[in-house]
This record gives C-alpha cells, structure tokens and sequence, in this order.
C-alpha cells in the first residue's frame, strides 16, 4: 500500500510540476501587479482544473469482498468547476468531476457475473480451473456534483464541501491464464463479463483537501453502498490520496 502510494504521489508530481510551476508565477506576478481586492466577487469558470488519485479503505464489507480492501483504488477528473469569491481569500466552487472506481480482488479469486449480467459475486480461482488470475476488476463509473469552500492562506489551501453523485451500472473486466496455459481475455459476450451491474444510482460524499501550490492530499468518506443489495458489494469507504490543481 504504502509503495503504490508513492507510486502514484512521484507521478502525480511529475505530470503536475511544470504546469503548477508557471501557474506559481503567474498568480506571484498577479499579486505584485494588482489590488489583490480585485478579485473579490469575481467569477469564473475553469476546465479540467484538478486531478486526484486515491485508495479506497473498505469498511463493513460483506463476507467475500474482505480481500478487496487494500486492492481497491479511484481517479478523479475536474470537468469544469465555476468559481465565485466572496472574499479575497475564500472561494466558492461548484463543479462536475468523472471518478472511476476500481475494486479488485486478490489473485486467489475473481468477479463472477450472473447469466444476466446484473450481479456479481466472488468466485475461486482453484475452483473454476485458473492458473492465474492476472486482473479482475469491478468497475463503477460516475458523475458527481461537488459544492465546496476554499480558504487560502498563502500558498496553502484548505477546501471542505460535499457531493451528490450519480453512479452509472458496473462493469467487470477480467485476464486470466488457465491450467493448460492458454490466455483468457473476456470479451463483451464472455461469461465473466458484465456491464450491466445495478448500481445505487444517487449516492454521496464529503470530502476535504489541504493543498500547497497547487499540490496536495484529500480525504473522502463514502456513506451510502454503491451497489443495489443483492447484486454487487456490500461496504462503505473512506478515500485518501493525492490531488493537484487547488489552489485559487
């Protein structure tokens, strides 16, 4: 965990650093040339302004989805964020982010759709004739609503707000080898495929980030399940990672 963590923290800087770096200057150059008070009341509208990678840590998890807790990841993607300053050093955000949810399993077993693709449950990799399970992922796709307040102190940043978010069904994808050595790779018509995976389709999250030029680490808690009873995992979570692009 704590390796893949500073896996994703190394590239997120690397990916983030030349941009956040002139977009430094240009708000120093900003602040030395302009009446800082300019900006109060002032409104705008910003395209794909952050980007997050977190781990999600499972919690009350139905028997089956246990070994999936320190396997299970998301990523975040700002599509447009509408800002207002009420203040000169506050902000208030309401914006539309992409998340992908990723749960994987561990290698001794995999995400089992039912003939019709509407639920999936956990099954054994002995048990079903696989050498090896070399990915087995349960997907959720969603679109969220986030409304948040940033307070600026400096180059540092603190932002606290919540979201509404609408899940689209569940996906699964799966690559394994069998006992005889021969790749599997599920196609859209392969039994441990699914994409129709009943979702709980509004669900919501509060959520708080602490950031520095730019750069920094969010906490999410997850309280209502995913997915419908029945037909997928049962669990909340708490979702910590890295974030870039906060900041005013």
């Amino acid at each position: 965990m704590i390796k893949r963590f500073i896996t994703i923290l190394a590239a997120t800087a690397v990916l983030a650093g030349s941009s956040f770096a002139q977009e430094s200057k240009d708000r120093i150059k900003f602040n030395e040339d302009a009446d800082f008070s300019i900006r109060k009341g002032a409104f705008s509208a910003e395209l794909l302004s952050y980007l997050a990678f977190g781990d999600h840590y499972v919690m009350n998890a139905a028997s089956g989805f246990n070994n999936a807790e320190r396997n299970s990841t998301e990523t975040v993607i700002n599509l447009i964020e509408l800002r207002l300053h009420p203040y000169e050093t506050g902000m208030f955000a309401i914006g539309v982010d992409f998340d992908w949810d990723y749960y994987r399993l561990d290698k001794s077993s995999f995400w089992m759709p039912d003939s019709e693709k509407m639920r999936v449950s956990v099954a054994s990799r002995d048990e079903n004739g696989f050498k090896k399970i070399k990915k087995s992922n349960l997907v959720v796709r969603t679109l969220s609503v986030p409304v948040s307040l940033e307070q600026s102190f400096g180059k540092c940043s603190l932002r606290l707000g919540a979201a509404v978010e609408y899940n689209f069904p569940g996906i699964t994808k799966f690559k394994a080898i069998d006992n005889n050595g021969a790749k599997i790779k599920e196609t859209r018509d392969g039994a441990r495929y699914a994409d129709e995976i009943k979702t709980n389709q509004i669900t919501f999250n509060a959520f708080a980030a602490l950031s520095y030029g730019g750069l920094g680490f969010y906490v999410k808690y997850n309280p209502k399940e995913q997915f419908v009873e029945g037909y997928g995992p049962r669990f909340t979570s708490i979702t910590a990672g890295v974030i870039c692009g906060l900041g005013m």
